[in-house]
């Protein structure tokens, strides 16, 4: 018989495997928004925060948020052919289905839950998931579920090597990130599709970090690639930019039914809130007409970017997206710069970043329209200030 203290043994041994970097607690708290956090009781200016677009306080989210809680209470926990889906499901379905120029769309609580139920759904051993290195998305996860393999690529030429190797297998689905979620580089789609359709591969685009921020209307490159005979689906999560804990998959009508027929949970499980539902519906009308704010976050993006460059950073990202990291080989070196900049009361993230060749670390810098040009001048002559001082360090 097997007891507690074997298990906990057994544990430790895997333990003893991880060779992760452990992020410590730097003592960030709340503050009175999210780019205003406390630091050892003092106020200081953050570049973590996905409210990009100043989107996350305005009342017109927060008005149909409220009016949904009025309207339909709580969260029932009703599966979805038990009564769980209402009518804003059905309307908020229509309205992003519309917005990436899609048949339908399928709402899901997280993103995470999204990639899950469609690899599972549709993949099996045999298949091959294709993915960026640097991906948030639980692919390898999914794919290990249902007995898929699991290759990551870090470039154009990896992928082409990947996908002309499997080009005889049973499937080869590939996940691309119109805006890296770690990195803010942005991918080429087009030509990345080209590439799918020339070795029969399907492909599914993340725009999760791409939304309300590439685009005339936000809609990421559903408006540079509206449609690919090999474009399976995009999956959208709202909680970046609009703060509203919703995510869809966008898809053709054959593609939703198929998941909602084959999926072993998806029936019974309960939608996501109404709540999260409406607030996200509304987010998107915001976005649809933040034409203005767009462009100036781009700028934005361009100055920082071309600051940082000069200064000898290694950058990746930024330019036309107010996305970008700057790149370190080691996350000692990453969390170096990161206490530096504290002490000037700026706080960027610090990310560890495996990829296939190479390991390493970024800081990662979000810039939003709500940071004033004295916060963003403050950015660009800290980094400068810490060059100088730390420059042998790094």
């Amino acid at each position: 018989m097997v007891n507690s203290y074997e298990i906990k043994a057994e544990l430790l041994k895997e333990l003893a495997l991880e060779v992760g970097q452990v992020t410590p607690d730097l003592g960030i708290r709340a503050g009175v928004d999210s780019r205003h956090p406390i630091y050892r009781g003092k106020i200081v200016t953050s570049f973590a925060s996905w409210d990009l677009l100043d989107l996350q306080r305005r009342r017109e989210i927060s008005k149909s948020i409220v009016h949904a809680l009025e309207e339909f209470g709580g969260h029932a926990g009703i599966g979805r052919q038990s009564g769980g889906l209402t009518d804003a499901h059905t309307r908020a379905e229509r309205r992003i289905a519309h917005f990436f120029g899609a048949e339908s769309a399928l709402l899901f609580g997280t993103r995470a839950q999204s990639v899950l139920t469609c690899i599972t759904a549709l993949c099996s051993e045999g298949w091959v998931v294709l993915g960026a290195a640097l991906t948030t998305l639980p692919l390898a996860d999914a794919c290990a579920l249902v007995g898929a393999d699991f290759y990551e690529f870090d470039s154009d030429a990896a992928l082409q090597a990947l996908l002309e190797r499997f080009q005889l297998s049973k499937r080869v689905l590939v996940f691309v990130e119109s805006v890296s979620a770690v990195t803010g580089e942005i991918t080429d789609v087009q030509a990345t599709f080209s590439m799918l359709e020339r070795c029969g591969a399907w492909g599914v685009v993340d725009e999760s970090a791409a939304l309300g921020i590439v685009g005339m209307r936000g809609a990421g490159s559903a408006e540079e690639l509206p449609i690919s005979p090999v474009l399976l689906a995009r999956i959208v999560g709202l909680g970046l930019v609009a703060g509203v804990e919703l995510a869809a998959i966008v898809c053709m009508n054959e593609f939703r039914e198929l998941l909602l027929k084959r999926s072993r949970y998806l029936r019974i499980e309960s939608p996501p809130p109404v709540t999260a539902v409406c607030g996200a519906h509304s987010a998107l009308d915001l976005i649809e007409v933040s034409i203005l704010q767009r462009k100036m976050i781009s700028a934005r993006g361009r100055l920082v970017e071309g600051a940082a460059r000069e200064q000898g950073w290694s950058v990746l990202g930024g330019g036309e997206v107010p996305v970008m990291s700057v790149w370190f080989d080691s996350f000692k070196k990453a969390q170096l710069i990161q206490a530096a900049l504290l002490q000037r009361s700026i706080f960027v993230e610090a990310l560890a970043a495996r990829s296939v060749r190479k390991t390493g670390a970024v800081l990662r810098l979000l810039l939003s329209n709500a940071h004033t040009q004295k916060e963003i001048e403050s950015l660009i002559e800290g980094f400068a200030e810490v060059r100088k001082r730390l420059a042998a360090d790094i």
